[in-house]
């Protein structure tokens, strides 16, 4: 009605759109006026526009940025606060205090290893709420032992863990390992149906659901589309807090790296359950390198493994031996038998200082040149195996040559972290079926793979198999030692 009045009153005199000076005058003062608050209204849209962008886009599982990370780049999905809210991802650092038995504390930390989704937070989570540690416990559907796995599944996926001659559901490490094998199988099929854009939700989430109702019901109702706080998914991670230390998001080291006694001191002697010191003994490692220098020590490789229990603890007995020969061989060569603590061409130290980081090199610019088993080099490395290892080796380079755990510990950080020249770690490469040569491609792939430096090539994989031959494994197809 209040239209049709102004419509006739407009017909009554002159048109609207009809203006005469001083009401175009007033017309572009008023719109000269009123821009700074358009200006304001269309900042604010923006402002807006990407805090919903910046809330959307960051990865829902904490997955590593190495290239071996099994969420895969195209699987990522966007942060949900009520997932955050109802657990997270279990990536932070184990409360082992809460494990009711002790005993079952070095398998679940063993386990959690066999792919990088799955956590010891994940574990024990999934544990407690399938038979709350009753390893007796026997459930619908033949589902026995800690985890509670159906007979099938355990067929499948148990092995002899524990070494008692037997593979037994009923055995706690049996239990433990073969859990963690299906949990991976699944992960890495989820993975899959994600990168085929055939499920929606996270990589976490929809690998519990898979562990519950099976991949096929998983791929059939497409995911997660809507979220459901009530299902298995949130109500396992309702339970990583009771498994994660207040205050911290990594596993860090138990305690400072220190240098240990004598091997012969029953106090220094590395923790057994560690499985590469269970691996490779003192007696071994020393008639493997019979002149290397003394600052490389048993006591400190083995305290650096205790901090990585994923190396050389990572799929079935071959490959994990495999991983060890591999390791071994590679620094054998990076440092010359374990001789070389620092760079021997000095002329090239002050090479390695990226000025470029805001960081810079605080230590100087000579300060950042090979040193330990793995020659670690650039503040750009020093700099991230310090946040790793809750070292400040960007301004304490000399850690690395002056404390024999840290300097194996680097050496372990980059193997299981860091893609390198490669297109994945060197853990990755070794135990996912990449073989020998394709941990040559991550640590110096650029100066000897594709036939360069086949003499360097010929030498690491000489030193691998000598290596493998000590510890009583083939070392694997012909085809897969070089790059």
């Amino acid at each position: 009605m209040a239209v049709r009045k102004m419509q006739s009153a407009g017909r009554a005199t002159k048109p609207l759109t009809k203006f005469d000076s001083a009401q175009l005058a007033w017309l572009i003062i008023s719109a000269i006026g009123t821009l700074p608050l358009a200006l304001l209204a269309m900042l604010a849209l923006i402002v807006l526009i990407v805090i919903f962008a910046m809330a959307g886009g960051s990865q829902m599982t904490s997955a590593s940025s190495s290239p071996d990370s099994s969420t895969g780049g195209g699987s990522a999905v966007n942060t949900n606060a009520l997932i955050e809210m109802s657990g997270g991802d279990g990536r932070g650092s184990f409360n082992a205090t809460s494990v009711p038995d002790e005993d079952l504390v070095a398998p679940i930390r063993s386990a959690a290893g066999t792919c990088d989704l799955l956590t010891p937070v994940i574990i024990a989570a999934q544990i407690e709420y399938a038979s709350g540690f009753d390893a007796d416990q026997e459930g619908p559907g033949g589902r026995k032992g800690l985890s509670q796995l159906t007979p099938e599944v355990f067929d499948e996926y148990g092995e002899d863990d524990d070494d008692s001659g037997e593979a037994s559901v009923l055995d706690d490490e049996d239990s433990i390992h073969a859990h963690a094998r299906y949990f991976c199988h699944l992960a890495e099929e989820t993975d899959r149906l994600l990168s085929e854009d055939k499920v929606v939700g996270d990589h976490l989430t929809l690998t519990l659901m898979a562990w519950e109702m099976g991949l096929e019901t998983v791929e059939a109702q497409g995911g997660m589309p809507v979220l459901a706080l009530g299902s298995y998914p949130f109500q396992v991670r309702g339970l990583f807090a009771k498994y994660t230390r207040d205050g911290e998001e990594s596993d860090p080291p138990t305690d400072p790296p220190t240098q240990h006694a004598s091997a012969g001191d029953p106090d220094n002697e590395p923790d057994p359950d560690a499985e590469g010191a269970r691996l490779l003994s003192e007696s071994t490692f020393d008639a493997m390198f019979p002149g290397r220098n003394s600052f490389y020590t048993y006591a400190g490789l083995t305290d650096a493994m205790e901090k990585f229990p994923a190396f050389a603890g990572t799929g079935d007995q071959q490959t994990r031996k495999r991983e060890l020969a591999a390791f071994l061989a590679n620094i054998d060569h990076e440092s010359g038998g374990l001789v070389h603590v620092e760079e021997i061409n000095r002329d090239a130290w002050g090479n390695y200082c990226d000025t470029g980081q805001p960081y810079g090199c605080p230590a100087g610019q000579t300060a950042y040149h090979g040193r330990g088993p793995i020659q670690l080099s650039w503040n750009t490395n020093y700099k991230a195996a310090g946040d790793a290892l809750g070292l400040d080796l960007l301004n304490e380079p000399d850690l690395v040559r002056n404390d024999a755990s840290v300097a194996w510990q680097t050496a372990l950080w980059f193997w299981m972290t860091q893609s390198g020249a490669g297109t994945t770690t060197a853990h990755a490469a070794i135990t996912g079926g990449g073989g020998f040569g394709e941990t040559i491609r991550t640590i110096n792939g650029a100066l000897e793979c594709g036939g360069r430096n086949t003499a360097q090539v010929q030498a690491r994989v000489d030193a691998y198999e000598r290596f493998a031959a000590a510890l009583g494994v083939d070392p694997g197809s012909e085809d897969t030692l070089t790059c």
